[in-house]
């Protein structure tokens, strides 16, 4: 039997099995349609996506949860059946999300309390006390509490495609939902609701201050101000370099090839060296645009979303260049004649201080947004130093430990946390890139930033640690 034939035997048995409630059947079947998927060609996958439709427009919200899961995978970034999956897959998700919501109402009402994640009885309890309330059909709003974040997963996977988006049913429905549940799904609403505030086919009006030059950039697939930094970057500064080389509308270095690569999509997240800023953001009123922030946040000027750039006030350096790992971004820039130019000019205020910046931050550090903080410290166990953590950390990589084994030591020989250990990792590199810059204002404080700051000084000391791990950035 062809691939085809054997995913249709497949579904048929999947159907039959749901329609006669037959547990051990729908089991089996699902079992052999996983299989042959996973050799299936992406053509034989887009038609039995297809059938399988029906069934996933109807399967019970407990039972369907993998399937759903399964329909998204087998569609993927590429499949061309999207405009058949995604109505059915939205339309789920938001049916879950509304019981899931009501569940969290209607425990409420019979407890007097919120239903927790960590209360291994919540749904136990729920459905005893619903039934003897009368509650109607109790055991759809558990089945949404229990695996609703499963049937919102797909969209999740499928509103990183462009086409996805551009041409998705229910937006308002479904944004709507997501921003209700950011709390009772954690792990996929708030990263829903980012791909939801994407700006694709926005016209952003540049405006670079020290030259008085102006620009229309036309963006797709920004999902959030870092990304956009490093994709005006690549688009306005030169010389460029490459097969197709053409000298930048702005003097300047340009981000290196990986770097626009992480940015636009079609490389890996965190190049190696991470990413380096060359400008600092601001909109047309003179606040700064905060790099943690999104486009969608940019106050519109005249129908307009303004961007000036100011020359940066300190080295600014991250990891990863964009928030999606299947996300692809385009940007096209050109230049603004005048005298719509000069209308752009007149237009924009001087920067004004960040809010939160003080006389007491000292050089080189900056004021951090409203809600966000600049305490990048790690409480250590009684006895334990921040040289503990560095001398750890790069044993454990020198003898070629994942990031994942690393943050396991870390837990386990000095007694962190998990989301410390993560942190603790993180800084140790931080260090050794600010000491790469060789510009004393990016010393980290060693109240605020330790590690980070006994990895930067033994980097100063021996220079060699930058070559080892960067190698693009330092020399020996």
């Amino acid at each position: 039997m062809s691939h085809e034939e054997q995913l249709d035997s497949a579904i048929e048995l999947l159907d039959t099995a749901v329609r006669e409630r037959d547990h051990d059947a729908y089991a089996d079947a699902g079992r052999r349609l996983i299989s042959v998927a996973r050799q299936a060609s992406p053509e034989v996958l887009d038609a039995a996506v297809v059938k399988l439709l029906p069934v996933l427009a109807e399967i019970h919200t407990s039972r369907g949860a993998g399937l759903a899961q399964l329909v998204g995978s087998m569609v993927g970034t590429t499949g061309s059946s999207a405009p058949a999956v995604v109505p059915v897959l939205v339309d789920r998700a938001c049916e879950v999300m509304e019981h899931a919501l009501a569940f969290a109402a209607s425990y409420r009402e019979l407890f007097a309390v919120e239903p927790s994640r960590d209360d291994e009885t919540v749904v136990e309890r729920y459905l005893a006390a619903a039934e003897a309330r009368g509650v109607e059909r109790p055991d759809r709003y558990a089945a949404a509490w229990e695996v609703g974040e499963n049937w919102v997963q797909p969209v999740l996977l499928l509103c990183q495609r462009t086409d996805v988006r551009r041409g998705l049913p229910e937006r308002e429905r479904l944004r709507a939902l997501v921003e209700q549940v950011e709390e009772l799904f954690p792990d996929v609403a708030p990263w829903l609701l980012g791909l939801l505030r994407v700006l694709d086919d926005e016209t952003l009006i540049i405006v670079h201050r020290e030259s008085g030059q102006v620009f229309r950039a036309t963006m797709t697939g920004v999902a959030d101000n870092f990304q956009l930094h490093t994709l005006l970057a690549a688009n306005l500064l030169g010389p460029r370099r490459g097969l197709f080389s053409r000298r930048g509308l702005l003097p300047g270095e340009p981000p290196t090839q990986a770097m626009i690569a992480a940015a636009d999509g079609s490389g890996d997240l965190a190049p190696p060296g991470g990413i380096s800023g060359q400008f600092n953001l601001v909109d047309a009123n003179g606040t700064w645009i905060w790099n943690e922030g999104r486009p969608d946040e940019i106050p519109l000027v005249h129908n307009h979303r303004v961007v000036v750039l100011d020359p940066p006030p300190y080295h600014r350096t991250w990891n990863t260049a964009r928030a999606y790992p299947h996300l692809t971004a385009t940007m096209n820039v050109e230049p603004v004649a005048e005298p719509e130019a000069t209308h752009w000019r007149t237009a924009i205020k001087p920067p004004q201080e960040p809010e939160g910046a003080s006389a007491g931050v000292p050089a080189g550090e900056a004021a951090v947004p409203p809600g966000w903080t600049d305490d990048l410290s790690v409480q250590l166990p009684p006895g334990r130093t921040a040289a503990d953590v560095v001398d750890l950390v790069l044993a454990l990589v020198d003898g070629g430990a994942s990031a994942e084994a690393v943050e396991a030591a870390l837990t386990s020989e000095l007694g962190l946390d998990a989301e410390d250990a993560a942190l603790a990792r993180d800084r140790v590199f931080g260090g050794l890139v600010r000491a790469a810059t060789n510009n004393p204002a990016n010393e980290p404080t060693p109240t605020k930033d330790p590690i980070a700051h006994e990895s930067y000084h033994r980097a100063l000391a021996n220079p060699t640690l930058i070559h080892k791990y960067y190698p693009d950035l330092g020399q020996p």
